[in-house]
């Protein structure tokens, strides 16, 4: 058993208690409240359902209300256990829907750690009996759920599936909540059917067939099971426990009791005690285990360093470099193929491979019937060729996305929708005739540098070991390679953060099959799932490293699988998956893009920002791509409603009057950075020629705050956006250079914020006024760029020292060079 006194029942609930395991097992329970298990000394496993987490020392976990668990410690086990009132959190979150998303076995999150420090001062308390250490207990439980609440909490009402299945589930939830919530009172079947608007025999027949139990079976347990807690760690009466919770009569718990434990309450009493080691009076730990918990505290905090938030000093050996091949600006997404037919959308492409550097442009929908059909049903090249030969005209290289078009997708017949079935052979066919007009058109030597996706096309089933889309990738690799063996074939479109659970059944998959993939592709929009109870439940995630979090989950993955390949893409990347968000257009954009370039150095070997051109939208058909952004991104494929205005929270670099944004700038700061990277840090890197010349680019970049987490991204405004992020404070940033020439460095200082280069900022001095004429237009294109500063900086001692106050959201690029 575990030694733990659970809360007594008192009149004033608590917001939460904390006790200790020192023991090394438990038996299998559940109940509502929250559960929050943290190991300091040995490993825990934890079960739950089916699922089984090993924790080690500093792991943590967050165990949902009604979910069957068990735990089991190696000798010696030291750990906390936490408990969260559901119903004073539910009380304040509005809703009984309530999940948690909290597990450092399986997850990553910057968040993580501020949760970490909360618990470690929580369990310094557990000493403290005055009564202002109670309020000040209080306040910590209160800074905890804040924070859980914030990163790892998932509304359940947020599902990302809807079939018939996902309702059974949310009723029986709903059904386990009530119950659970009100176990203490003499509820009935009749008061459950009455809040659920059913009959009484349906309901009765609905309980017996989805949770195995009647209704009086299941509210019986669910009173036994806080019952047999009471029982074991309170020295309540008999009577006293069985009215506290909710048996009619002393007698009817006996009665319950026995059916399961094969034994009276009293007996069972005074057996399991008689094997229970003396506790702490409150927190159910022993006296001299104290000492052991106050050594990993201090142990904590010897290792734990105060990061300023409003100045960052930073050191550099500028003599010592790395030299990397940091495709800062490697990709841009473009949309379907055919939209760069339309000169405007030539136009903006050519400016951005000349201004950002961009060396791929990725494209899809290839292969439609609609642009490649001939009269007589054969393959017509003929727009293809013009797209694909204006991208390599303009020094970029085609990145093609080929499963647009491989779709099983549903028609209706006689009233009937029926699933269409996916033609293999025809498959086939079209692949080897693109594939020979690629080789007879450009050669092989040009298709060699470009890159072939094949994407996870719907209902082309990859948890199956014999699924389809493992037939189609590798006749494309059979097709492709039979020629030409280094063309680079990959797949499969996964969605970070999405779909974790499928990763190790995907890899166990592929590692039998005869072809691998040349490179993994991934898809990153900043979501989050969590897979329960045969449901996916969603929400975004305000971690501010999310994809660098999220790649380290994949390699670790790949790692444990020993599962290896060449080179791992994130081809779509942004914040959100939404074409109608004004931080797109705004110069948080521009403080990301450089946050998640610089911190991605060395953790992805490609990237590809979603999106190019706000203009794409305009030209995209339905169903484009095919696979753009799983459930949730109707507004990509669709745009949005005012696509008459001149900024509309697209997530292009240009807009569609030609107007450039702070994220077009990002890229452009990045492509100036040069191969030799003396430092990399939390909000700059400096890279150098190795002759004396410095480029810097700098971000003080904004991370989201609870608010956004659950807010409608369409319905922000923008005078409102402050509100949606954590501070707003100005960062004094310092980078001393060691080991430089002594003498007088020129400065020069490009900068984009809020008030400087912002054409969001512009836009609303000129009134938000939707429509402008011509030459209002051209005026935001000339106010629209970058501000200037050039200044002189003196070296001595060897070192150089660079200081700037950076606004929120801005970034800056320095260029350094020494005067002679």
């Amino acid at each position: 058993m575990i030694a733990a006194e659970e809360r007594t029942m008192e009149n004033k609930r608590k917001l939460m208690q904390f006790f200790f395991i020192r023991q090394e097992e438990s038996s299998v329970h559940y109940h509502q409240d929250l559960e929050i298990i943290y190991v300091m000394k040995g490993k825990m496993e934890i079960k739950i359902d089916e699922s089984v987490y090993q924790l080690q020392k500093g792991d943590f976990i967050l165990i949902n209300a009604n979910k069957r668990h068990s735990c089991v410690g190696t000798q010696g086990i030291l750990a906390a256990r936490f408990f969260i009132d559901f119903h004073i959190l539910a009380e304040h979150m509005g809703t009984l829907q309530l999940m948690f998303w909290c597990n450092t076995v399986v997850d990553r999150n910057d968040a993580y750690e501020e949760v970490r420090k909360l618990l470690d001062r929580i369990l310094s308390c557990c000493s403290d009996q005055e009564e202002k250490g109670a309020l000040y207990l209080n306040s910590l439980y209160y800074e905890l759920l804040y924070h859980l609440v914030s990163y790892f909490m998932v509304k359940a009402d947020q599902v990302w599936t809807n079939q018939e299945d996902s309702r059974n589930q949310i009723r029986v939830r709903q059904i386990q909540n009530y119950i659970q919530a009100n176990y203490q009172t003499q509820i009935s079947l009749n008061d459950l059917a009455q809040r659920l608007y059913l009959s009484n025999v349906y309901l009765s027949k609905y309980i017996k067939k989805h949770i195995g139990l009647t209704f009086l079976e299941y509210l019986n347990n669910v009173r036994l099971f806080h019952a047999v807690d009471e029982l074991l760690y309170t020295n309540k009466s008999i009577t006293r426990i069985a009215m506290d919770n909710g048996f009619p009569t002393s007698a009817a718990f006996i009665k319950s009791f026995r059916s399961i434990h094969r034994e009276a309450p009293s007996q069972y009493r005074k057996r399991m005690q008689q094997n229970m080691p003396p506790v702490h009076q409150e927190y159910g730990l022993e006296e001299k285990s104290l000492d052991l918990v106050h050594e990993y505290l201090r142990n904590r905090q010897t290792g734990q360093q105060e990061n300023g938030s409003r100045q960052q000093i930073y050191t550099a050996d500028a003599s010592y470099y790395e030299i990397q091949n940091a495709d800062w600006t490697r990709a841009v997404n473009v949309g379907e193929a055919y939209t760069l037919l339309q000169s405007e959308v030539q136009d903006q492409l050519i400016q951005i491979q000349q201004e950002t550097g961009m060396r791929y442009a990725r494209i899809w929908n290839l292969l439609s019937r609609k642009q490649c059909a001939d009269e007589k049903g054969g393959m017509n090249f003929r727009k293809l060729d013009l797209v694909l030969d204006f991208i390599i005209d303009h020094r970029m290289k085609p990145y093609i996305e080929l499963g647009g078009g491989t779709e099983v997708k549903e028609a209706e017949k006689d009233g009937t929708k029926r699933k269409e079935t996916w033609d293999y052979e025809l498959f086939c066919e079209m692949i080897r005739a693109f594939y020979l007009h690629l080789i007879n058109r450009y050669g092989l030597e040009e298709i060699e540098g470009w890159y072939f996706e094949f994407g996870k096309a719907s209902g082309l089933g990859m948890t199956a070991e014999d699924g389809a889309y493992y037939q189609a990738f590798e006749a494309i690799c059979r097709i492709f390679k039979e020629i030409a063996p280094e063309i680079r074939v990959g797949g499969a479109g996964l969605l970070l953060g999405y779909e974790n659970s499928f990763f190790r059944k995907i890899f166990r998959i592929w590692k039998k099959r005869k072809f691998r993939p040349d490179f993994l592709s991934f898809r990153s929009c900043q979501d989050m799932s969590i897979a329960e109870d045969e449901l996916i439940y969603g929400r975004k995630s305000i971690d501010s490293s999310y994809m660098k979090n999220q790649m380290q989950l994949i390699r670790d993955t790949m790692e444990e699988e020993d599962f290896q390949i060449p080179e791992i893409h994130i081809v779509q990347w942004n914040f959100t998956d939404s074409n109608h968000n004004v931080f797109n257009d705004s110069s948080a954009q521009g403080a990301y893009i450089v946050k998640t370039c610089i911190s991605m150095l060395g953790n992805a070997d490609f990237m590809g920002y979603w999106q190019g051109l706000d203009i794409g939208s305009d030209y995209a058909a339905t169903g484009a791509q095919g696979d753009t952004f799983p459930a949730g991104q109707e507004s990509i494929q669709q745009g949005h409603s005012d696509v008459t205005s001149v900024l509309n929270g697209d997530s292009g670099l240009i807009t569609r009057d030609g107007i450039r944004k702070p994220s077009f700038y990002a890229f452009q700061f990045m492509n100036k950075l040069q191969s030799h990277v003396v430092c990399r840090n939390e909000n700059s890197v400096v890279t150098s020629n190795g002759r004396g010349r410095f480029t810097a680019v700098c971000h003080n970049y904004k991370s989201f705050s609870s608010k956004y987490a659950f807010c409608k991204e369409e319905e922000i405004q923008i005078d409102e956006m402050d509100q949606f992020v954590e501070d707003m404070e100005p960062l004094r940033l310092k980078i001393c250079l060691k080991n430089v020439n002594n003498g007088t460095y020129q400065v020069k200082s490009h900068y984009v914020n809020h008030e400087n280069g912002s054409v969001q900022n512009i836009w609303k001095m000129m009134g938000y006024e939707k429509v402008l004429a011509k030459d209002e237009i051209e005026y935001l294109k000339r106010r629209a760029i970058p501000s200037m500063e050039i200044r002189t900086v003196q070296a001595t001692d060897g070192t150089l020292e660079l200081e700037h106050v950076m606004q929120p959201q801005e970034i800056r690029l320095l260029d350094i060079w020494y005067r002679y």
